[in-house]
C-alpha cells in the first residue's frame, strides 16, 4: 500500500490489500481454467472466426458503458465499410472506430512481445512495465477527433469532475488542480510497475491498474475506455488469451454492479476486495465461456472426422453424411423439424425430391448412432456429446 499527500485533494492510497482467502478462491479457479484453456489446440480458422467477435463485442461493449449506441453488428458493418444507418451520430461512428484501432493494437501488442512498436500508438509495455507515453497515445487514439467539451486528446484534465450517481452508490470527485493529477500519474507509475506489483497475480494487477487509474480519472473524457484498455494491456502482454477483449462486455452486461464494484470499494478506503471481486467473477465466466466454446469446436472437428468414417464405410448414405456436413457447418445450431427438412433450405436440396418416410428413416438413423438428439416437440439437432459414447 501506497499513501500519496496531494497538494489539495489531501491523502490519495494505492491500495493493494483485499481479503486474501476469499480472493485467492477465485485466483485458483481464474488460473485453473486459464491453464485449460491455454492447453486447448486452436485451428488458425476458428481463431480466424473468434477473434472478430471478441474484437466487435468488445468495442460495443466498452463504447456502450459511456453511452454510445452502436451494437456488436454494427461495430462490424463500420469496420466493413459500411455505414450503420440506424440513427447513429457521427460522432457514435468515429468514437466506434477509434476504439476498433485501438484494440487491434492489443493484438500487435501480442504479435510482437519485445515491446518494440513502429505505429502512432506505441505501446511502451516491455515485460508488462506500464508509461505514461503508453496512457497518453492510448487516450490520443480513443479521443482523437471527439467533439468533447474541454478535452485535449492525451493532455490531462485541470479542473473538477464528478463520477458516478447516487444510484450507483454515490458521487466521487477525483483530484482536480493539474499538479494532483501529474503527481498522482507519476505516483501511479512507479507503484504498478513497483517489483511488488510486478510480482503480484496479472490478474489483479491489470485489475488494481484499472481501478486505480479510474481514481485519478486524469483526462476530461475516455477515463473509462482507458481504463479498461490498460488492463487489457497488461493482461495481453502477460500471454492472457481472450479475456483481454471479453471482459469489457461483462462489464457492459453487468454496468450497475460494475459502478456499484467501484463505489463500494472507494467506500472500502483501505481494501479493494470489492473491486477484485467483481473484476475476477468477469474473468472466471469469460475463460469458462471460452472453454465451452473451444470443446465444441473440438467435439465438431472430431464428429466429422467419425462422420466421414462412418460414409466411407457405408453405415450412412450420402445423403445423411451430407445433413451432417451442413448441420455442422452451421454455426447456429438451430434445431430443426421433420417438415422442414422438407420444406425449407439448405435441407431442401437434399429432400425435396425424397418422400417423408425416406426423411424419417435418415432421421431414425442417425438417432440410432446417437449424431442426433430429438427433443419434446420432435425438433432436431446434432449430438455434439452423444455421438463417440
Amino acid at each position: 500500500m501506497k499513501e500519496v499527500m496531494t497538494f489539495k485533494a489531501g491523502k490519495f492510497v494505492f491500495c493493494d490489500q483485499y481479503d486474501r482467502p476469499r480472493i485467492e478462491k477465485l485466483l485458483v479457479e481464474a488460473s485453473t481454467l486459464n491453464a485449460a484453456i491455454s492447453d486447448l489446440p486452436i485451428l488458425p480458422k476458428w481463431s480466424s472466426q473468434i477473434d472478430p467477435e471478441l474484437l466487435y463485442s468488445s468495442v460495443a461493449g466498452t463504447a456502450a458503458i459511456e453511452g454510445n449506441s452502436l451494437d456488436a453488428n454494427e461495430v462490424r458493418e463500420l469496420d466493413e465499410g459500411k455505414i450503420p444507418d440506424a440513427g447513429h451520430t457521427a460522432k457514435d461512428r468515429l468514437e466506434i472506430t477509434n476504439l476498433i484501432g485501438a484494440y487491434r493494437q492489443l493484438d500487435l501488442q501480442a504479435a510482437e512481445p519485445s515491446g518494440t512498436y513502429d505505429f502512432p500508438l506505441r505501446l511502451n509495455l516491455i515485460k508488462s512495465v506500464l508509461a505514461e507515453s503508453h496512457i497518453r497515445a492510448l487516450h490520443r487514439q480513443i479521443t482523437n477527433g471527439l467533439p468533447y467539451e474541454d478535452n485535449i486528446p492525451g493532455t490531462y484534465r485541470n479542473g473538477m469532475v464528478k463520477v458516478g450517481d447516487k444510484a450507483h452508490g454515490g458521487i466521487y470527485t477525483p483530484p482536480k488542480i493539474i499538479e494532483d493529477v501529474e503527481m498522482l500519474m507519476r505516483e501511479f507509475i512507479d507503484w504498478i510497475n513497483s517489483d511488488d506489483l510486478i510480482k503480484e497475480n496479472v490478474f489483479i494487477r491489470a485489475a488494481l491498474a484499472h481501478y486505480h487509474f479510474s481514481l485519478i480519472h486524469p483526462f476530461w473524457d475516455g477515463n473509462g475506455r482507458v481504463a479498461r484498455l490498460l488492463e487489457a494491456s497488461l493482461l495481453q502482454s502477460a500471454g492472457i488469451r481472450y479475456v483481454p477483449k471479453m471482459l469489457s462486455n461483462y462489464y457492459y452486461r453487468h454496468v450497475d454492479d460494475y459502478y456499484l464494484a467501484f463505489s463500494d470499494t472507494i467506500k472500502a478506503k483501505k481494501d479493494v476486495t470489492p473491486f477484485l471481486e467483481f473484476n475476477l467473477r468477469g474473468v472466471i465466466e469469460s475463460l469458462q465461456t471460452m472453454k465451452t466454446r473451444i470443446a465444441i469446436l473440438i467435439r465438431m472437428l472430431v464428429m466429422r472426422e467419425h462422420v466421414h468414417s462412418l460414409s466411407s464405410n457405408k453405415a450412412i448414405s450420402k445423403r445423411q453424411h451430407d445433413l451432417l456436413t451442413l448441420l455442422l457447418d452451421d454455426s447456429s445450431g438451430k434445431p430443426f423439424t421433420l417438415h422442414e427438412l422438407q420444406q425449407a433450405m439448405p435441407y431442401t436440396m437434399l429432400y425435396r425430391k425424397v418422400s417423408e418416410m425416406t426423411a424419417r428413416r435418415d432421421l431414425k438413423n442417425l438417432l440410432e448412432r446417437k449424431l442426433l438428439t430429438v427433443d419434446a416437440d420432435n425438433r432436431y439437432t446434432l449430438n455434439l456429446r452423444g455421438f463417440d459414447s
